[in-house]
């Protein structure tokens, strides 16, 4: 079940409930002190220029009396200084305790929806563009961090002043206060009616926020492609219309925004109007001092103010709502199923792939009824075809995917009921498209092992041949090479994955295209370090360059989803199937 974006928001505040507890507290003094400021200019009014006998009081609901003593009017003045500064004193302190508190539950926010789309199945990258899960991490979690820090502070401020204010008019004239809180509806429903508008409108800004983001992305790092089919105009074309619509979704909601304040302002107004009308009277049947006079005007004009703000209060906390439900789509997500619990060693004899069927959907299947072994030692080689499954086949081993058939052994063990961090500890990697991160040489080198010795990242760059160009770069292995590498050639990123590969020491080795983007004399170089991992481990390759594979003690070629032949190069060139169709048609395009 998916959790409500509020109730999920409560439920990120509880840890901090002590700091919002502190921060009501403070918020509940400068409302105290805040109404109690017109009280004390009306009484100081009243004695120190004496514009009136001391006012009788009325405490309603009860029935109680008292009279304001002849006291010195100096008295009132030290008051009134003292709660200005206690005033201000308090309203700091809330400010900073609200604020703390809100980047406390953005920093979680954040973290967990961070970890939760790590966790994710790759299924899910799949179906989520990387620009919309960026921005639901950035912009939507921005959003919320203004309504859970600035926002917060202020509701939690304008809704004390709110309540000591309705106190001190009570106090002064219940009557004049009672006809007034009659009249207060018309000023809140046009708030709630203008707060779903915006809701709505704020959560579809913040989808068109992400399709921006998405595009932004896509052309940005394919640029290359972008510009080699002189797409530049189409895609700015592309990006125009999503920044159409969102002018035309922002500026609804500025303009509903704006609407919401001057309709409240003459609502304001008319209900000011209407209790001036009935004060006059109080006044001229002397059942309110001039100065009481003035504390009731200063304190109904005081509440006006809170009032107004709640309006734009409630219209932050729409917009966060929407931006949040957003967000905690993602948090209410399953993470990766893993219901293993054995832990494997290592791989002592052999891994089977019984019967395997897979389909990302049911109605579109891709793998049949897949069958063969992998002994200890030995190097598969997968060929077939592009679509054919192959990288499918292999993605399926570290449980990338699950098969939706069949099973697959590892010492004749079921891997779905090995631990999924024991099983990929197990297994490295190395594929057409190298992963880099924009850090040196060495810290990609050592990914996955923080704890691998400078000796150890050595020898594995040694034997992956990095060592030929590193040792070259003004900064050696302490050079940062840029996003995804870029500041590399495609061979030198292949060897750094080689070295990575090779430091994770891991029986299990998938070579997925590992050579099938680089020239010839990248290849090369390549070749060489992959050999040097190969070594001693259980290997599974998959080549679209059926040159890389002849040497592979077995070979399957898949079709349709389909094992169609299995045997040596030699044994499937003789056969004259599939694979030497394939073979021929490489050897020609080399040879024309």
């Amino acid at each position: 079940m998916k959790q409500a974006a509020p109730s999920g928001i409560v439920k990120y505040l509880r840890p901090h409930a002590w700091l919002l507890a502190v921060s009501v507290f403070l918020s509940g003094i400068v409302g105290l002190l805040e109404a109690a400021t017109p009280f004390l200019i009306g009484l100081v009014f009243d004695t120190v220029l004496r514009a009136g006998s001391a006012p009788t009081l009325t405490i309603p609901f009860i029935n109680a009396q008292f009279q304001v003593a002849e006291a010195n009017g100096t008295t009132f003045l030290v008051l009134l200084v003292l709660a200005t500064i206690v005033k201000a004193a308090a309203e700091y302190g809330a400010v900073g305790v609200t604020a703390y508190l809100g980047q406390g539950v953005v920093r979680d926010l954040r973290n967990d929806v961070f970890e939760k789309i790590l966790f994710q199945p790759l299924r899910f990258f799949h179906f989520n563009p990387t620009g919309e899960l960026i921005s639901r991490v950035s912009a939507d979690v921005e959003r919320i961090q203004t309504a859970a820090s600035e926002t917060l502070a202020d509701f939690l401020k304008q809704s004390a002043i709110l309540i000591f204010l309705v106190i001190t008019v009570l106090v002064i004239d219940w009557r004049l206060a009672a006809v007034s809180l009659f009249l207060v509806p018309l000023v809140f429903y046009p708030t709630v009616w203008f707060g779903k508008k915006i809701r709505v409108l704020s959560k579809s800004s913040q989808q068109e926020m992400a399709d921006m983001s998405n595009v932004l992305y896509e052309t940005v790092a394919g640029n290359r492609i972008v510009k080699s089919f002189t797409m530049e105009k189409a895609e700015v074309r592309k990006f125009r219309t999503i920044t159409e619509r969102i002018f035309q979704l922002n500026l609804r909601q500025k303009m509903t925004q704006a609407l919401s304040s001057p309709l409240m302002e003459v609502f304001g107004v008319l209900v000011v109007v209407v209790l001036l009308l009935y004060a006059r009277t109080q006044i001229v049947g002397q059942r309110m001092t001039v100065g009481l006079f003035l504390a009731f005007i200063i304190a109904l004009i005081k509440l006006y103010d809170p009032l107004r703000r709640m309006s734009g209060i409630n219209n932050s906390f729409q917009q966060a709502f929407g931006a949040s439900g957003r967000v905690f789509e993602i948090l209410s997500l399953d993470g990766e199923h893993d219901p293993g619990r054995q832990a494997i060693e290592g791989l002592n004899d052999r891994i089977t792939f019984e019967g395997v069927h897979f389909a990302y959907e049911p109605s579109e299947p891709i793998l049949h009824d897949i069958s063969f072994e992998v002994a200890r030692g030995e190097v598969l080689a997968v060929v077939g075809p592009s679509g054919a499954g192959k990288s499918t086949v292999v993605n399926l081993l570290p449980r990338f995917y699950d098969a939706t058939g069949g099973r697959i052994l590892i010492d004749g063990t079921d891997i779905r009921d090995v631990n999924m961090d024991s099983l990929r500890k197990k297994i490295a990697m190395v594929t057409q498209d190298v992963i880099l991160f924009n850090d040196t040489i060495r810290a990609n080198i050592a990914y996955g092992d923080s704890g691998a010795t400078a000796e150890a990242i050595m020898r594995a760059a040694k034997a992956a041949l990095v060592d030929d160009f590193a040792a070259n770069l003004p900064e050696g292995y302490e050079t940062r090479i840029g996003e995804r590498g870029l500041r590399l050639s495609g061979g030198e990123r292949q060897r750094i994955s080689i070295a990575r590969a090779l430091l994770k020491n891991a029986p299990i080795l998938i070579l997925d295209e590992a050579t099938s983007s680089l020239d010839a004399e990248s290849e090369a170089s390549v070749q060489q370090a992959l050999q040097n991992l190969m070594q001693g481990r259980t290997t599974i390759v998959i080549a679209h360059r059926l040159s890389t594979v002849r040497r592979a003690g077995r070979i399957i070629v898949l079709a349709d989803g389909r094992i169609k032949e299995s045997g040596t190069h030699e044994e499937l060139v003789v056969r004259r199937g599939l694979y030497w169709k394939l073979y021929n048609l490489q050897f020609e395009d080399v040879n024309s």
